[in-house]
């Protein structure tokens, strides 16, 4: 039983130094790969800190529409330029406007981010959402 203890700790080890420190835990990659012709959707359910974030590859002079619609007026969604070494989104929506018009300028993967945003934790509280990506 010892030798099983200590074997299981390395595998843990390595599997959280291959998670990427700027997804935050709870949330789980969900790769889009390129940019399809008749557009991408994707639906989900996100609580605060736990969801899934997502990853589009975008070529340079793509310009792409991201829509984003839920029942919550608390949930938003940010967008990530992962080649900017700066950390701020290069989009982040607001009450009311949940819809991005975005030109890449390199070639690049964005990451989107659905955010849940409650002034107070309320313990199984979540929304539902959908994620529409299409060429503009």
């Amino acid at each position: 039983m010892l030798l099983l203890a200590s074997c299981a700790a390395p595998i843990t080890a390595v599997a959280q130094d291959e998670r990427p420190s700027w997804l935050n835990p709870g949330e789980v990659l969900k790769d889009l790969g390129s940019f399809a012709p008749g557009g991408l959707h994707v639906g989900g359910w996100t609580r605060q800190g736990r969801g899934n974030v997502y990853r589009l590859n975008v070529k340079s002079g793509d310009a792409m529409r991201i829509t984003l619609t839920s029942s919550s007026e608390f949930l938003n969604f940010a967008v990530f330029d992962m080649a900017d070494p700066d950390d701020d989104a290069i989009f982040f929506s607001d009450a009311g406007v949940k819809v991005a018009t975005l030109k890449a300028d390199k070639d690049s993967w964005w990451l989107i981010r659905p955010i849940l945003i409650l002034s107070a934790p309320r313990r199984g509280l979540g929304a539902h959402y959908d994620l529409r990506i299409e060429k503009n």
